[in-house]
């Protein structure tokens, strides 16, 4: 039986913002609160793995994987794929849907949908893209993770000591067609054309944006992916901020 994970990557340090994911976001919920509680709640049955670094400042990390009942790997800071290789090794996964912890709206409900695609073509990554063929994890979307196989992850490992390659984790698969088996998912149609949404998280500026647009979905809306797009369309202060915010920061 294949054992699955859904592995979050996660550290304190960030150029941009140091320990965005451990501040106040939701009253006294931390992006990293939200993303467990709401992964775990959408995928009972699979195993989460909080992946983070051996440095000091990343302690707190493992601390917040105990509180959540959740398991820990620690690995390099700047090898990201060796960091993810170590946790499928040591929890036996074969196949690992990739978490970033930077996005509040992740749609944690999506994970069946790249699992049952992954059993029905064998792929060695599946993803949600846009309609060009672009995969949402180099848009500013922030909705989506993304699903590789273990084998692939090590075949990509063999085949390249490129710092792009190892911090990223999957690039070097989806972009390199000839090597490996693609599977791209579309996206909701309310999205398929909206490479002007950004909610991830990098800076002050979004960390603001997102907690204002999280506040507001849980308190004026039902929450659900129609109500977040029509919320940031409601005020045009969203949509200048987030363009301005995808110009100053490259994916």
């Amino acid at each position: 039986m294949t054992t699955d994970g859904i592995v979050i990557q996660a550290r304190s340090g960030s150029t941009r913002m140091p320990a965005k994911i451990l501040r106040p976001f939701d009253g006294d919920l931390r992006i990293i609160d939200i993303l467990l509680e709401r992964i775990k709640a959408a995928n009972p049955g699979r195993r989460v793995v909080l992946a983070t670094t051996t440095a000091p400042a990343d302690d707190v990390l493992e601390q917040v994987a105990r509180d959540h009942g959740t398991d820990c790997f620690r690995g390099s800071e700047e090898d990201v794929l060796d960091r993810f290789l170590g946790a499928a090794d040591t929890f036996e996964l074969e196949r690992i849907v990739r978490v970033c912890s930077d996005n509040p709206f992740l749609q944690a409900g999506s994970f069946d949908a790249m699992f049952d695609r992954q059993t029905a073509t064998g792929a060695d990554y599946v993803g949600f893209a846009f309609p060009d063929g672009r995969p949402t994890i180099k848009s500013h979307l922030g909705l989506y993770a993304e699903l590789a196989t273990t084998d692939a992850l090590r075949r990509a490992a063999a085949a390249t000591q490129e710092k792009l390659y190892r911090e990223h984790v999957t690039i070097y698969l989806y972009t390199h067609p000839d090597q490996f088996k693609l599977s791209l998912l579309p996206l909701p149609g309310i999205l398929s054309t909206r490479t002007d949404l950004r909610l991830t998280l990098d800076t002050p500026a979004d960390f603001a944006l997102l907690k204002e647009l999280y506040r507001r979905l849980g308190s004026e809306t039902d929450g659900s992916l129609g109500a977040l797009v029509a919320l940031v369309d409601s005020d045009s202060r969203y949509a200048r901020i987030m363009k301005q915010n995808i110009e100053q920061n490259e994916k």
